[in-house]
C-alpha cells in the first residue's frame, strides 16, 4: 500500500489546488486529510485519508492494508470518477461502503464499484436505499454504534437519534483524528431537514449534542457538502466547531420554538430572528425553510398532546 502511495502522493499534493481551481465535469478531485509529515515518518499512514469532491456529496477514502473504505459513493454515474481520482493515491480497490444515509447525492452509485464486498448503513437509512443490480455486495446495519476494522484501522460508526434524516451515521477514524459527519452539519448554516426521510429539526440539537460528549479524541470534521480549504494548511472545520454548531441549532431551534409560542408565523419569526453574536457568520438565509419545518413539528406534538 504504501510504495504506491508513496510515488504518487508528493505529485496528489502539489497538484490537488490546480485539480480544484479548474475542474471540467466529471472528474473528481482528491485532498489527502492529515498532518503534512514526511512519506518516511510513522505519522505518514494517517495522511492515507482522502476528501473526494464533486459529482454530489463529499466523500471520504480510507485506505487500510485490506481495501479502502469509502464514506458515501456520490451520485448515480459517478463512481468510475471516484475510482479514478483513488487510482491517483493507491492501487488498494474499494471494498466496504459506509453510507451515511440514503440520499442519492450520497448513496446513488453504491452499485458501480466492482469488487465490492460490504455495504453498511444504519437500520433507518437501509429502508429508503434504492436496491439497484450489480453491486453484489452484503448490506449490513447498525443501530446505535459499530466498529469497522480492515487491516490495521478500526472506523468508529455512530448513531445518535434523528436529525438532517431518522439514518444519519456519524463515522469516526480515530488513527487520523477525523470525524465524517455527513449531512448532519450545513457547514456554518441553517441546518437542512428533510422531514419525509425522517429528520427532525427539533431533535437535531439533541442528536449533535450526544455526539459531541460520546465522541472523543476527534480534532476535525467533514461535511457532507462544500469545498476543501484552501492552501498547504488546509484548516478543516474543527471539533470545537462542531460544538459550537450544536450549540447554533439549540438557539436556532429555541428562538423558532418561542416564536411560535407567541404567534408568529415562520415569515416574521426568520425576519425577527436574533441569535447570539458568536453566529454572525452563519447564513441565514434558509432560516424560513427551518423554522416552518420545527413549526409544524410543534403542531404534531400538540397534537399528539391532546
Amino acid at each position: 500500500m504504501r510504495l504506491r502511495a508513496v510515488a504518487v502522493t508528493l505529485a496528489a499534493f502539489s497538484m490537488v489546488c490546480v485539480v480544484h481551481a479548474q475542474q471540467p465535469p466529471g472528474i473528481v478531485a482528491i485532498t489527502p486529510i492529515g498532518p503534512l509529515v514526511s512519506v518516511f515518518s510513522p505519522e505518514y499512514f494517517f495522511a492515507e485519508v482522502y476528501f473526494l469532491s464533486n459529482g454530489g456529496a463529499n466523500a471520504l477514502s480510507v485506505v487500510t492494508d485490506d481495501g479502502a473504505v469509502l464514506i458515501d459513493a456520490k451520485l448515480p454515474g459517478w463512481g468510475p470518477a471516484v475510482l479514478e481520482a483513488q487510482r491517483r493515491v493507491t492501487d488498494i480497490p474499494v471494498t466496504t461502503i459506509i453510507n451515511t444515509h440514503a440520499h442519492e447525492d450520497h448513496a446513488g452509485a453504491d452499485a458501480e464499484y466492482p469488487g465490492l464486498s460490504e455495504i453498511l448503513v444504519h437500520e433507518n437509512s437501509s429502508k429508503r436505499l434504492a436496491r439497484k443490480a450489480g453491486s453484489g455486495a452484503k448490506v449490513r446495519t447498525f443501530g446505535d454504534h459499530t466498529p469497522l476494522t480492515l487491516g490495521k484501522r478500526t472506523l468508529q460508526v455512530y448513531y445518535f437519534g434523528k436529525g438532517h434524516t431518522d439514518g444519519d451515521a456519524i463515522v469516526a477514524i480515530p488513527d487520523a483524528r477525523v470525524a465524517f459527519v455527513g449531512d448532519l452539519v450545513a457547514e456554518k448554516a441553517v441546518p437542512v431537514i428533510d422531514p419525509a426521510s425522517g429528520g427532525s429539526a427539533l431533535a437535531l440539537p439533541q442528536t449533535l449534542a450526544r455526539a459531541t460528549k460520546e465522541i472523543t479524541g476527534i480534532e476535525y470534521i467533514i461535511t457532507g457538502h462544500g469545498p476543501p480549504p484552501k492552501g498547504r494548511a488546509r484548516n478543516w472545520p474543527t471539533w470545537n466547531d462542531f460544538r459550537e454548531y450544536a450549540d447554533f441549532t439549540r438557539d436556532f431551534v429555541d428562538a423558532a420554538t418561542a416564536a411560535w409560542k407567541n404567534g408568529r408565523t415562520a415569515e416574521q419569526a426568520a425576519a425577527e430572528l436574533k441569535l447570539p453574536d458568536k453566529y454572525k457568520n452563519y447564513r441565514l438565509d434558509g432560516a424560513k425553510a427551518t423554522i416552518e419545518t420545527i413549526f409544524a413539528e410543534l403542531k404534531q406534538q400538540r397534537g399528539a398532546a391532546r
